[in-house]
């Protein structure tokens, strides 16, 4: 009987464990990237393994056509805790063989945020918290809370207006999905699997054992159908444009992009619209004096201003922002499952694994109507 390689049994404990997709590849393969290099996260990085969780189709359709909502916020919940435990599985088991082993987080986990800010996620809490009660009218301040609210505004609000548009994951789960052979980068740049399109979340786990790697996949599922375009409700695609990037000697050509701040105001469910009048996000807000985002680099300091005006309004606009930036700042991968809040995620979520079910999955956006203030 031969001797079972280290590869088959980490892909076995990942698929025993729950994943959907699992792969492996070397950690020269994508570390000339920043946002890809497997050293920042563990020096002496030999290889990674990526592994992906499928989405409920049934959840991801009654998502979309604005039937359900909660329960494709839980699930996206859940496949995060699914994917920690996964990876913390395989985690396990390379330390037993005696390498070492790094589990990522899965989203909102960036180079130049300082993860251990909690201080201010505390203040702007406490901001909102004062806000919410001088719009009281049945409240009245006492004069240490309101010189407090006055110190809390001058030291927050500037601050949010200095929001950084461009974030730099601690390491690019796509990168490692397309050269680990799990998926390949579709026209929205999301990653792209034969099996199930882009509905997948992923996850990475980092060692310094030398595996050997798997290729990458020949052949990109991505049909260049440009649903996922369509469905931007935010503009973040710039139209008929495109680019070409290079992930472990993979040539792909994308869609080009429009400034970020366009999904970060609609994604982060500032605004429920912004091209289309016809239908919404599952976001219930709306801009402020303004139709649509400016079509130049001004978007940049007006989505900036965006947050100040949503945590001055206080109640549940205030609410959001400071979900959004709890997120950024602490991370997403230890919350409760329950509190995950995606408003968006359309170019993802509308490109299911058939044609079909990608044209099926975008009318339904279309005919779902707008979600109200």
């Amino acid at each position: 009987m031969r001797e079972i390689l280290i590869e088959d049994q980490i892909k076995k404990i990942a698929l025993d464990e729950g994943a959907s997709l699992v792969g492996i590849c070397s950690a020269d393969s994508i570390k000339e990237k920043e946002f890809s290099d497997p050293n920042y996260l563990l020096p002496g990085a030999q290889s990674v393994v990526g592994i992906a969780v499928k989405f409920d189709d049934e959840k991801v359709r009654k998502y979309l056509s604005k039937e359900e909502y909660l329960p494709l916020c839980y699930e996206e919940g859940h496949i995060t805790k699914k994917l920690k435990k996964i990876a913390e599985k395989i985690k396990v088991f390379l330390e037993d063989k005696g390498f070492k082993a790094f589990n990522c987080d899965c989203n909102y986990d960036y180079r130049n945020i300082n993860k251990k800010s909690k201080i201010i996620v505390d203040s702007i809490r406490a901001l909102i918290a004062l806000i919410n009660k001088e719009k009281d009218e049945n409240i009245e301040l006492t004069k240490k809370e309101e010189k407090t609210l006055i110190m809390l505004k001058k030291l927050i609000l500037p601050g949010l207006r200095k929001t950084p548009m461009q974030l730099i994951p601690s390491l690019s789960h796509r990168c490692v999905a397309v050269a680990s052979g799990i998926g390949r980068v579709g026209w929205s740049g999301n990653i792209i699997t034969k099996e199930y399109g882009a509905r997948v979340l992923l996850n990475s786990i980092i060692t310094n054992a030398k595996l050997t790697p798997d290729k990458p996949m020949e052949n990109n599922p991505c049909v260049r159908c440009k649903i996922c375009e369509k469905s931007c409700q935010g503009g973040l695609f710039a139209k008929d444009s495109e680019e070409t990037i290079n992930i472990a000697g993979v040539e792909e050509t994308i869609a080009k992009r429009n400034n970020y701040a366009y999904c970060i105001a609609v994604c982060s469910s500032m605004s429920g619209q912004n091209k289309f009048k016809e239908w919404s996000t599952w976001s219930p807000f709306r801009f402020d004096d303004i139709e649509r985002l400016p079509l130049d680099d001004s978007v940049i300091d007006y989505v900036k201003n965006m947050f100040v005006k949503g945590i001055e309004k206080g109640g549940e606009q205030a609410e959001n922002v400071l979900r959004l930036i709890e997120n950024t700042f602490l991370g997403r991968n230890d919350k409760p499952a329950e509190d995950f809040r995606p408003s968006c995620g359309f170019c993802q979520l509308v490109c299911g694994p058939t044609m079909q079910n990608k044209k099926e999955s975008y009318k339904l956006i279309v005919n779902s109507g707008c979600i109200e203030e």
